[in-house]
């Protein structure tokens, strides 16, 4: 996949968006998540805006919501979404669904779920473009699955036709909806979701 393209920011209302604030923000929530440990829940503007050393009201001149602030921090790749690799095994099926398996077990909970709504809310509110970041190895959760599928394309494994975005998009697609609709599928929806997938890419 290509390598990914930072969205365009948008004119703020008001003074223009110092760039060193900017940064400072986001390398901000990166190290409140990542290195101090913090939970969405716990997030706040106030503790971002005085990790990153800056007023409350610089932040809110450009973002609406915490939400929004991390769904930047995301996009522009300084939060990682810490998704387990798909394990190479020679066997397409099991691997993937060994995947879905422990992305069951890590991320259907409360937590992920609030997180995955307000996402997509502030994605909503910034009008920005899942789908050009979904279809890019930026994000973890689609680039995990996408190179597992990749290896299996390189040694010969799938059709010379199939389509390997519409096949990690068949596969992870379904599942970020069912993680925003706050419903954890049986772990047989998993299996049945990457028999579905495999034998629609297999030779």
């Amino acid at each position: 996949m290509d390598a990914v393209t930072p969205a365009p920011e948008k004119s703020p209302r008001g003074r223009p968006r110092s760039t060193t604030s900017h940064q400072a923000v986001l390398n901000a929530v990166a190290r409140l998540l990542e290195e101090q440990h913090q939970d969405y829940e716990s997030l706040t503007i106030e503790g971002i805006a005085a990790e990153a050393g800056v007023g409350k009201q610089t932040i809110y001149r450009w973002w609406s919501t915490k939400a929004s602030v991390l769904l930047e921090a995301i996009l522009a790749g300084h939060v990682k979404m810490h998704i387990g690799e798909v394990q190479d095994t020679g066997h397409l099926g099991d691997d993937l669904r060994q995947w879905v398996q422990v992305l069951r077990d890590s991320v259907f909970n409360a937590q992920s779920v609030s997180l995955a709504r307000s996402l997509i809310s502030a994605a909503i509110v910034e009008e920005v473009n899942f789908e050009d970041y979904l279809t890019q190895n930026s994000l973890e959760l689609t680039a995990v699955p996408y190179k597992r599928l990749a290896a299996e394309a390189d040694r010969g494994g799938l059709r010379k036709d199939a389509d390997l975005s519409a096949a990690f998009g068949a596969l992870v697609y379904p599942i970020i909806l069912r993680l925003i609709s706050g419903v954890t599928p049986e772990p047989e929806w998993f299996d049945a979701l990457v028999d579905v997938v495999v034998d629609g890419v297999g030779r």
